[in-house]
């Protein structure tokens, strides 16, 4: 995955340069401490029409959302697993003509575009809304930030309202056990429920650690 969080990096910095769009790269990969599964942090000043022709020329998306705290934020996830923070841009002073940035954005003043986020979003309901947790959980328990991991899976339990809480000593049997859950109740998308299934795979349980 992290070969493809690279060719993804490559893809919007050819992007901003071949059509003259400002991104802006952020987060873990521009600090340079980025994990195989990090998701990739990115800025963008753009309007409706070329976000959307930026974001599906890449590869197939298999999931959009966008955050609601803050505001402005699109989620994207494409069919090899690359994960987006996709910021939003709709106004700010640019002084240079560089078109790939590799600074941190908020060093600039800038507003962000919650509109265009609900426009290009597949779905906004709340279980949809609910279906990310899945991923987001996952990649922050394998990145190793487990405590985080363990939370996020738990609102999806909250949500689901099955009276049971996923740990760390079962996370594994846990968030497959949710994913299932919630499948009965509102089916995912193929590809997506595939990736996170693939994602459950790479996770060595408490049972396999012992058996080791």
């Amino acid at each position: 995955m992290e070969n493809n969080q690279s060719k993804y990096i490559e893809y919007v910095r050819e992007y901003a340069e071949s059509t003259g769009n400002h991104i802006w790269l952020g987060g873990s990969f521009l600090r340079g401490d980025p994990t195989p599964f990090s998701d990739v942090d990115i800025s963008a000043l753009m309007g409706k029409e070329t976000l959307k022709a930026f974001i599906l020329g890449y590869r197939e998306t298999i999931y959009i959302s966008y955050t609601t705290n803050p505001e402005g934020i699109l989620i994207v996830i494409y069919e090899d697993g690359v994960a987006v923070d996709l910021e939003v841009i709709e106004s700010m002073d640019v002084a240079d003509d560089r078109f790939f940035h590799l600074e941190n954005i908020k060093e600039h003043a800038f507003r962000r575009n919650s509109s265009i986020c609900k426009e290009i979003c597949q779905r906004n309901d709340l279980p949809y809304q609910i279906a990310r947790l899945f991923h987001r959980s996952l990649i922050k328990y394998l990145a190793g930030k487990k405590e985080t991991g363990i939370s996020i899976a738990n609102e999806i339990a909250e949500f689901l309202n099955n009276g049971f809480n996923v740990t760390e000593n079962d996370y594994k049997n846990g968030i497959t056990r949710l994913i299932e859950q919630y499948n009965d109740q509102y089916p995912l998308d193929m590809k997506y429920r595939n990736l996170c299934c693939e994602l459950i795979s790479r996770i060595v349980s408490s049972n396999e650690r012992r058996l080791s």
